[in-house]
């Protein structure tokens, strides 16, 4: 008789259960940053938006932050367009610091060509691509590896007319793991964007 999976099965589904989903993270071009440091608090940095306990100026201390994890960030900010395809960038984000993400579209208002197409992003702290204050973007076929906290963030949710498809946010650590506990990273002044089940 013949075992599920095998291709004289008698479900003409057994060989779809057995096939695997696989993603490439090579590219030929590469950011990379170096390893993360961890850098102590400092109380006197301003806020930067009163309440929230953070700062776009360095490491703020919070009552639940007493150091920030620090790897590279890239961002267009309010002007220009960013247009990064078939690119794979590792160690980044900020995690502590406000902004500072992997890759960052930051109030660029209408921008039809900004683009984040068929990249990889591995080994993030703090989120992976990052949708604010743009409209009409797009953000396509990326794959989001090991990304600390929600992979792809739409910050205010009044952006408008993204196109944000085909795009596959995997997180390799169990969220039971006792010490990774899934993509869940704390250390934000939001905790619903740290997590990334």
């Amino acid at each position: 008789p013949a075992k599920l999976g095998e291709a004289n099965a008698r479900d003409p589904y057994a060989a779809a259960l057995l096939s695997a989903e696989v993603v490439n993270l090579s590219r030929n071009i590469i950011i990379t940053g170096d390893n993360y440091r961890h850098i102590p608090c400092d109380p006197a940095l301003p806020e930067a938006v009163t309440g929230e306990q953070t700062s776009t100026q360095g490491c703020r201390c919070a009552s639940f932050r007493t150091k920030c994890t620090v790897g590279l960030h890239t961002a267009q900010m309010h002007t220009g367009t960013m247009s990064i395809e078939s690119t794979r960038v590792e160690k980044c984000g900020q995690r502590g610091i406000e902004g500072k993400y992997c890759l960052h579209f930051h109030k660029l208002l209408s921008c039809p060509d900004c683009q984040l197409s068929d990249n990889v992003i591995e080994q993030s702290h703090q989120r992976g691509i990052i949708v604010h204050g743009t409209h009409l973007s797009t953000t396509r076929n990326n794959v989001l590896w090991d990304v600390r906290g929600a992979g792809i963030y739409i910050e205010d949710g009044n952006e408008m007319y993204n196109h944000i498809k085909y795009n596959v946010v995997v997180c390799p650590w169990p969220f039971l793991d006792q010490v990774m506990h899934g993509c869940t990273v704390p250390g934000s002044s939001n905790s619903q964007s740290d997590t990334a089940t």
